[in-house]
């Protein structure tokens, strides 16, 4: 059964590269919220009317 489900997990994660590769479309990666947190921006509320 665990190599069913080892199996069932790569397939997915090839299958993905594949789909990516082939349409020539990456996911951007120009921001991370990492960046926020080396410049010390504090997180902005959405609630704005107080």
């Amino acid at each position: 059964m665990g190599y069913i489900f080892l199996f069932f997990v790569i397939a997915v994660v090839f299958y993905s590269i594949f789909k990516m590769i082939r349409s020539g479309k990456m996911p951007s990666n120009h921001y991370t919220p990492f960046d926020d947190l080396t410049e010390g921006k504090v997180p902005e509320s959405k609630d704005k009317n107080s």
